[in-house]
Parts: structure tokens; C-alpha cells; sequence
């Protein structure tokens, strides 16, 4: 599973998204990354210098093998928070969407 993190040119001081996404990623997916090919992760300061209460925001867009991307949005009060509550909604989704057709 190869893990991009992507973010808004209004973020500065996250150098080390790319290692905590992928931390957080491997343990909220735990044994569901062979599953997927690749999962990207965007995270943006909706309300730039004003600030604000959650206003950090993280998309996840997994995409698993031969299946249709899976897609989750969290906001958090600042970037690390926003990722792991979309790791965490990600998480979820794919429980439900790659389950065997027999537990569905």
C-alpha cells in the first residue's frame, strides 16, 4: 500500500505528515493494507490565518485492488487530529466495503 500525503500551500511546520500519516494509517488499517493499492490523503487549514475551532481538515481516498476508491473527510482542531479521525472513519468504510460477501 503506497501512502501520498498531499496538503494546501497554507500549511507550513507538518514536515513530518508523510511518517505520522503513514503511522497512523498502518495501525487504523491494520491488516487491510494488502488490500489496497494506494491511499491518498489531503489535508488543508479551511479558514487559513483567521483560525478557528476544527478547522483542520483531512480527506482520505483509498483505492482498493480492483474496486472502487473509497472516500472519507474528517476536521480536527489541528492536522494530526484531522488524521487520525479520517484514519479512523477510513477504517469503517473499508471494514464494510471489503468484507466477505458472507458477513455482509
Amino acid at each position: 500500500m503506497q501512502i501520498i500525503l498531499h496538503n494546501d500551500d497554507t500549511l507550513h511546520g507538518f514536515e513530518a505528515g508523510q511518517a505520522f500519516a503513514e503511522e497512523v494509517l498502518e495501525a487504523a488499517l491494520h491488516g487491510m493494507g494488502e488490500r489496497l493499492t494506494r491511499v491518498d490523503v489531503w489535508v488543508s487549514d479551511e479558514n487559513g490565518p483567521k483560525g478557528g475551532p476544527e478547522n483542520k481538515k483531512c480527506s482520505i481516498e483509498a483505492h482498493p485492488r480492483g474496486r472502487k476508491p473509497v472516500g472519507v473527510t474528517a476536521h480536527g482542531a489541528d492536522i494530526p487530529a484531522a488524521i487520525r479521525a479520517a484514519a479512523k472513519k477510513l477504517a469503517r468504510v473499508l471494514e464494510k466495503d471489503l468484507a466477505p460477501a458472507h458477513r455482509k
